[in-house]
């Protein structure tokens, strides 16, 4: 989360960070602002959607490089197991420089990329060749399912499933896991650069479309009122998204938890979302900035997923709270999806 001070606010945003500042300040100045994760790690849930995304991810940039669908598959598999156990050299790397400093991963490399300036001996990324932290290891899936968590045995399974579903599948594959950056609101006082990363871009015979891969336990339908949705088709000039369902039910058909829906908008939604909503967001998120407080928003405590992770935090007298904060998180990684800069 970025504020860049110059004659005109340049607010650079996506579409975590807006969701989260219209539900709860508090909530955005932890996560974003002190970058606070839970010190249990990921929750089941989101550790089975990242053996999912990581094997869709390795599929789709297979099928980009002219493997065959065979490979293809094996090769989405194999990066799912070894998410599952994990790289002892890429989980918790540190960027190390010729002077002998480090730097955390949330502070790295982005910038080296572009401008690097360090000796020879500076290290950007562990010897695997993975990026920092791409495979590190499950920490609360089991490796059965039960009633209550999905074990990674089933995860894959999963992905089998939607790949045998999916067999005569004619989407094309453009771009894997792309950074997008574009402005989407200007005024005399502000410039937002609203930022994307894009779990695939599709042709589909339909159009040509960004995609984003959703997992599930349940099946819900989603709504078009989704700030991720609608930065999407901007930052894209389309009109529509596509949203890649897949379901880890087992009472389930595979024709019903493999779907592939298009959300489309019409254009003055589009335009409202971008010249009212946006930049009211992004007042606010700068307003909370410049004062130091992040206001708390207690109908945002309970939500269909559960609590909200920081409850506690919140529920402790004024003076505890640090205390409860260094008991349930550490500083994690540097939100930021993207190094796009601003013209």
């Amino acid at each position: 989360m970025d504020i860049i001070q110059t004659p005109k606010k340049n607010i650079i945003i996506d579409a975590s960070t807006i969701t989260t500042v219209e539900s709860c300040g508090r909530l955005a100045d932890f996560r974003f602002n002190h970058q606070l994760v839970s010190v249990r790690g990921k929750s089941n849930s989101l550790e089975a959607g990242s053996i999912v995304h990581k094997v869709l991810e390795t599929y789709f940039k297979a099928k980009i490089e002219g493997w065959n669908r065979e490979q293809c598959i094996a090769a989405g598999i194999t990066a799912g197991e070894m998410y599952i156990r994990g790289c002892p050299y890429c989980t918790d790397f540190q960027v190390t420089h010729g002077d002998d400093t480090n730097i955390t991963i949330g502070e790295t490399a982005l910038f080296h990329e572009s401008e690097h300036r360090c000796t020879s001996k500076c290290i950007l990324k562990p010897q695997c060749g993975h990026e920092p932290n791409e495979y590190p290891s499950v920490k609360n899936m089991p490796m059965e399912s039960d009633s209550r968590e999905i074990g990674w045995k089933w995860a894959l399974a999963t992905c089998e499933q939607y790949f045998d579903f999916w067999k005569n599948d004619y989407w094309v594959p453009l771009e894997v896991e792309v950074l997008k950056g574009k402005v989407l609101y200007e005024d005399d006082m502000i410039r937002i650069l609203w930022k994307a990363k894009l779990d695939l871009i599709a042709d589909t015979n339909q159009g040509i479309y960004p995609v984003d891969h959703k997992t599930a336990k349940q099946r819900r339908k989603l709504l078009s009122l989704n700030n991720q949705f609608i930065g999407q088709c901007l930052v894209m000039d389309t009109r529509g998204m596509v949203v890649n369902h897949i379901g880890f039910q087992t009472s389930l058909k595979p024709e019903e938890k493999f779907t592939r829906e298009l959300m489309t908008y019409s254009i003055d939604r589009l335009i409202e979302w971008q010249s009212e909503i946006l930049p009211y967001w992004a007042y606010k998120f700068l307003e909370y900035s410049e004062d130091g407080y992040w206001p708390p928003n207690f109908t945002h405590c309970e939500n269909k997923y559960g609590h909200c992770a920081f409850k506690n935090v919140c529920e402790a007298d004024p003076l505890m709270r640090g205390d409860q904060l260094r008991l349930e998180f550490v500083k994690g990684p540097k939100w930021d999806p993207t190094n796009i800069e601003l013209d």
